[in-house]
């Protein structure tokens, strides 16, 4: 059962970067699982590797793209990710060091992470980039 319940708002309309969102949020439910059922910390910490690995894989191909179409705000984007990877990668070393303290509000910070970020940081680049035929 999937925690986070993907909306069609959440849709960029850039349908690559819509089927890494889904991928994110099903790696977010699978760390959510991880937490409730009060997993071992190697699970855990393979879980949060997996999203934190996942999520720079996917900011590396929206700044590639936004860099493609001269995407005006292509800085700031890139700077609000850069700012999501410090916060997150804190939160992890936080379990990695004081396991299971950290788990909970990483779940929360990912989880709001992702509604937050495509509602008001990813959708601004979709017209550019489905002008450049991107999408």
């Amino acid at each position: 059962m999937s925690v986070i319940k993907w909306r069609e708002s959440y849709n960029t309309g850039i349908e690559q970067f819509d089927m890494e969102h889904h991928k994110i949020v099903e790696l977010i439910d699978a760390m959510f699982a991880a937490i409730r059922d009060k997993s071992s910390k190697k699970v855990v910490e393979t879980v949060c590797n997996d999203v934190l690995s996942y999520a720079a894989y996917h900011f590396a191909n929206e700044e590639q793209a936004m860099k493609a179409v001269n995407y005006p705000e292509l800085d700031e984007h890139t700077a609000e990710h850069t700012r999501l990877k410090s916060e997150a990668e804190k939160i992890h070393n936080t379990i990695t060091n004081n396991f299971p303290e950290g788990t909970v509000e990483l779940y929360r910070f990912l989880r709001e992470w992702l509604v937050d970020h495509i509602q008001e940081c990813d959708k601004k680049y979709t017209p550019y980039l489905n002008k450049w035929g991107e999408s």
